[in-house]
Parts: structure tokens; C-alpha cells; sequence
């Protein structure tokens, strides 16, 4: 899985995503953001199992895949950049 996107506008979307992740969670999934990329969309999900919010972002990419990458550590590491294009790469272990 790899996409090219902004640093701001994916930070915008993560900080309303994360109004909905609880930081007492029992299931620790649930910390997590859900980034499903299909071609040129990549589609944001966090949910405490009561709410679920769902976003999407247009990026540059060609490739498929999901990941979940935990809420707080990619929240606070968007911070410390300055408007950029992130390129993000994931792969299978």
C-alpha cells in the first residue's frame, strides 16, 4: 500500500476522526485509525463500537490495501511537520 497525500489536510481529517476514539479503550484495535486505500480514495475509519465516523481523502496513489495505525502516534507525529506531501508506504510482514 502506497499513496501520496498532505500533511495538513490528512491531519485535519485524523484530529475529527479522533473526537470519536475513546482513550480508555478495553479493545486495543480501537485505538486505532482503519486507512482503507482503493485506487486514488483513501477512506479513514475510527469508532468506539457505539459511533463510527467514515471519511475520505483523494490521494495519489494506484494501489490497494488497508492498515490500522494507532490514533494518538500518527496524530502527534502530523504535528511536528510542516504542509508537505507525505509518502506513505506499508507492507505485508
Amino acid at each position: 500500500m502506497k499513496f501520496i497525500v498532505s500533511s495538513s489536510t490528512l491531519l485535519k481529517k485524523l484530529q475529527i476522526l479522533g473526537g470519536v476514539i475513546n482513550t480508555s479503550n478495553t479493545i486495543p484495535v480501537l485505538d486505532h485509525f482503519l486507512f482503507d486505500l482503493d485506487s486514488s480514495t483513501l477512506k479513514i475509519t475510527s469508532s468506539d463500537l457505539e459511533t463510527t465516523m467514515i471519511s475520505s481523502i483523494e490521494v495519489d496513489s494506484s494501489s490497494k490495501g488497508s492498515v490500522a495505525i494507532p490514533s494518538k502516534l500518527l496524530i502527534d507525529t502530523l504535528k511536528t511537520f510542516p504542509e508537505q506531501p507525505l509518502n506513505i508506504y506499508c507492507r505485508r510482514q
